[in-house]
């Protein structure tokens, strides 16, 4: 009984998905098919953004609007090979579904957006990107330079986004002017300056020496420098406090370290962080393993939390 009715099932699809209407001069065209509709939807609108970048990689448009949007460096190439799919997927609106079907195992839809549509969202995506790189180069100015570092270290995912729209509309518009965004370029090329400015200098104790020197590295690996003694570029200073709780419980060592973490601004001495971190360590043989043992415990929190929680900021 059971293949007579896998027998019946209907699994062919409709006519219209296996010889979709082509993109025309008004509409960019496409089907989907999926579990659900809203699954086949998805599809379609995957298809859609699937034509452009074919029209965009045919008119070579992604590597001149990169090499014109970085027209200070020859990385453009390098861009346009990393662009990533998230970035490269526009989410458009105004989507119309001319048709929907399903049959016994799958959804089909039929999706289409006016080209003009197209053009003005894209245009009006790239002033909208532009607007909010002008917002976050107007934050530098009452806001520390660490903590702005921070939240536009990715802005180079502003780049993306205007580099990707830039490029369909050279593509659909090659006869028309596109619009820039040079207050992104603004933004990335600050960010760069600021990052370069940067310096920590960490202040500890010398019983914090391996602590203060995993830090450091920490900091270092997310492209911000450090120092130990005093040095008057310093733009922040970490300060590192600590004590030893000691214990001796069923023949261990026990050695409990809390370390308080203080980060300062040297230029309005506002500071602009603070946490505490405690760590342990044991040994059967006595408290200066013990004590090693919570200096491990120390980066192994600050691996597990990641530098800036362990500072206590948020990135």
């Amino acid at each position: 009984m059971m293949l007579v009715l896998s027998a019946c099932q209907s699994t062919t699809p409709p006519s219209w998905y296996s010889a979709p209407e082509e993109t025309n001069s008004d509409y960019i065209q496409a089907v989907g098919q999926g579990r659900s509709l809203n699954s086949a939807k998805q599809s379609a609108l995957s298809q859609i953004n699937s034509d452009l970048w074919t029209q965009v990689n045919s008119s070579f448009s992604m590597r001149e609007v990169a090499k014109s949007f970085n027209d200070k460096s020859n990385n453009y190439s390098v861009i346009d090979n990393n662009i990533n799919s998230e970035t490269a997927n526009v989410t458009f609106t105004s989507i119309e579904y001319t048709k929907s079907e399903k049959n016994d195992i799958a959804y089909f839809v039929q999706a289409r957006i006016k080209k003009p549509t197209v053009i003005q969202q894209l245009k009006t995506d790239i002033r909208n990107t532009n607007e909010q790189a002008k917002i976050q180069l107007d934050a530098l100015t009452h806001q520390d330079p660490l903590i702005w570092w921070m939240a536009n270290q990715n802005a180079s995912e502003y780049r993306d986004s205007v580099i990707v729209r830039m490029a369909m509309l050279a593509a659909l518009t090659p006869e028309q002017s596109i619009p820039n965004a040079p207050a992104v370029k603004t933004l990335l090329e600050k960010v760069s300056v600021m990052q370069s400015r940067l310096l920590v200098r960490i202040v500890h104790s010398s019983h914090d020496k391996k602590s203060a020197e995993f830090l450091a590295r920490s900091l270092n690996e997310q492209g911000i420098a450090t120092t130990m003694g005093a040095n008057s570029r310093a733009t922040h200073t970490l300060k590192m406090t600590s004590e030893f709780r000691r214990a001796f419980m069923a023949s261990s060592y026990i050695s409990t370290k809390v370390t308080t973490l203080s980060l300062t601004n040297n230029q309005n001495r506002h500071v602009i962080a603070t946490q505490e971190i405690i760590s342990t360590g044991n040994s059967m043989s006595g408290y200066d393993l013990a004590n090693e043992g919570s200096e491990r415990n120390f980066s192994d929190i600050i691996n597990e939390k990641g530098i800036w929680s362990a500072l206590g900021l948020t990135n």
